[in-house]
């Protein structure tokens, strides 16, 4: 699955994203699968990176899932009371 993202640190302190090992796939008959790979990382703008307030980047993410649908969530915060950073669902 190719996804293109724009990730905006709309807040007012510095924000970091990591995609990287901290994706997950899955839809309602198959557990959350490790959805990263290294294919596709570098293309475009690199979207795992420190963004300060205001800052914005897009890029694309190219990750391994099962099948078409179900929904791709970031695993990665620093919030340890946070359930994901981000999901996104894709057409089926």
């Amino acid at each position: 699955m190719a996804l293109t993202l724009t990730f905006k640190n709309a807040g007012t302190t510095p924000a970091h994203v990591d995609t990287y090992g901290n994706l997950k796939w899955e839809d309602s008959s198959t557990a959350a699968q490790d959805a990263t790979t290294l294919e596709g990382v570098g293309e475009g703008a690199d979207v795992d990176t420190d963004y300060k307030p205001g800052q914005a980047v897009t890029g694309k993410l190219i990750l391994d899932v099962g099948r078409r649908g179900g929904v791709v969530s970031s695993t990665y915060t620093e919030d340890p009371n946070a359930n994901a950073a981000f999901k996104v669902k894709p057409p089926a």
